[in-house]
């Protein structure tokens, strides 16, 4: 068997152990600690042998700071856990699972002769579906995560959440820059309703000019602003309609840019996402520091809220800091 062949072999009789362990609720964490943990076990001595992964009392190497460091050198800085849970009996279970699937593998004497160096990569390997595993399963299902220090301005905030929300890749940097400046519009205009669609909801679908209308003004939110969007500011123009533009700040040029390509860049607005937002913060507060606390927690309810109502994606929600409780 090439180092390939054996690689997806023991991927394979990995994937359908921890596919046994899946509830309705989801993979356990320590299912996924012990996934990349036995993994490290197998660089050091195969077939796996409970005498040697096992002190007695718990399961050898299974620690925070090893499983975050394995985590970092896969390219994933999110912690998993600051325990590995390496004197669970639950763990030794799953330990002795994991063992059994790989010892029992069509590679497993392939592996067991290969070269050490080969076998090395071939932990890489398997330890790099493990941490994709833990990417869909654990980190890509938790809420947003965000800090509070008072004394950084609303923006640093709000660009914290997009920030985290770029970590998911995909589409969620969108998602959460629509929804947010959402949240804020219902903050600046609590006296008029403000739309709420998913994010992959089209504008053609509902007849929309833009992803908020609010009396004679059309808001458009793009983490990508491109001719598509400027055609559609075109057409607010020719409604009577006034076109404000809210992007990633490192993107205002090109929007300006392209704006004046279309001879419209003294007719439209072209702003900060973040900084959009953050006046839906401060300005009510008038920039007091306490108040800017308690307008922040409604923005990120009302954004919570919103997200809930519009979105299958329960993730897209912000975890809301405990100094802002």
């Amino acid at each position: 068997m090439t180092a390939g062949e054996i690689a997806a072999a023991l991927d394979g009789a990995i994937d359908d152990w921890y596919e046994t362990q899946r509830t309705e609720t989801g993979v356990n964490r320590n299912v996924m600690t012990v996934g990349l943990i036995m993994c490290e076990h197998m660089s050091a001595h195969f077939p796996l042998d409970e005498a040697q992964w096992f002190s007695g009392s718990q399961v050898r190497l299974l620690g925070g700071s090893r499983i975050n460091k394995i985590l970092a050198r896969h390219g994933e800085e999110r912690p998993l856990a600051s325990e590995g849970g390496r004197t669970s009996r639950g763990s030794q279970e799953l330990a002795r699972g994991f063992q059994a699937a790989v010892n029992s593998s069509t590679a497993a004497d392939a592996f067991a002769a290969i070269d050490p160096d080969v076998r090395a990569e071939i932990i890489e390997t398997l330890q790099a579906a493990m941490v994709d595993r833990i990417q869909v399963d654990f980190f890509d299902k938790q809420r947003l995560r965000i800090e509070y220090r008072s004394h950084e301005p609303t923006s640093t905030v709000i660009r914290q959440l997009l920030d985290a929300a770029s970590v998911r890749g995909g589409n969620a940097t969108g998602a959460v820059a629509q929804h947010v400046v959402g949240a804020a519009l219902c903050l600046h205009y609590p006296d008029t309703e403000v739309d709420n669609h998913s994010y992959t909801t089209a504008d053609e679908q509902t007849g929309r000019i833009g992803d908020f209308v609010v009396y004679d003004a059309a808001f458009h939110v793009t983490t990508a602003p491109g001719e598509a969007l400027l055609r559609k500011c075109v057409q607010n123009l020719s409604l009577d309609v006034f076109p404000i533009v809210l992007t990633l700040r490192d993107r205002i040029a090109a929007a300006e840019g392209l704006a004046g390509n279309f001879d419209i860049a003294d007719l439209i607005s072209v702003r900060d996402v973040a900084e959009f937002v953050a006046d839906a913060v401060d300005i009510p507060a008038r920039h007091q520091r306490h108040q800017m606390a308690t307008h922040l927690r409604e923005l990120l309810d009302t954004y919570n809220a919103r997200v809930a109502a519009a979105e299958p994606d329960p993730s897209l929600q912000v975890e809301i800091p405990d100094n802002l409780r």
